[in-house]
């Protein structure tokens, strides 16, 4: 009937990725609130805007900003439905993973320039989505991730 996820080797599977950090889940939880808004037809959703105002200050507005435009780019470039989970889902869904991956590679010295846009690209199954990878390494810059 159910699976015993007890062993900390095998864990549940949507722990594939490292869990999300503090800023990163209220990214995520935003991402999810303003979907289901687009869904219902309202261009803003008013927790998400307190809820970045009161984590980011003055930047909060401009965070706000840049995760709508991430979402009508994804929406633009992905040639199928990207899942996420409603705003308050436990669970981190593979899809989820991938934009939070995404985000992850915007900003690392280190890594290829070229690792957000090859994420963005086999995610939404459409190479014109790596165009998105400025818009997401300012989001990652401003977000202080």
């Amino acid at each position: 009937m159910f699976t015993d996820f007890a062993d900390p080797e095998t864990g549940p599977p949507w722990r594939a990725e490292p869990l999300p950090t503090p800023g990163e889940a209220l990214l995520l939880w935003s991402l999810r609130r303003m979907v289901v808004m687009i869904d219902a037809g309202d261009a803003r959703c008013h927790w998400v805007h307190v809820a970045l105002q009161q984590r980011y200050g003055d930047d909060g507005q401009g965070v706000e900003h840049l995760l709508r435009c991430w979402l009508v780019g994804l929406q633009r470039t992905a040639t199928r439905c990207l899942v996420v989970g409603e705003p308050a889902c436990a669970l981190l869904l593979p899809d989820e993973q991938m934009l939070l991956r995404a985000l992850r590679h915007a900003g690392d010295a280190g890594a290829d320039s070229n690792a957000t846009g090859q994420v963005l690209a086999t995610l939404t199954g459409n190479d014109q989505a790596a165009a998105l990878t400025p818009l997401v390494a300012e989001l990652r810059r401003l977000a202080q991730l």
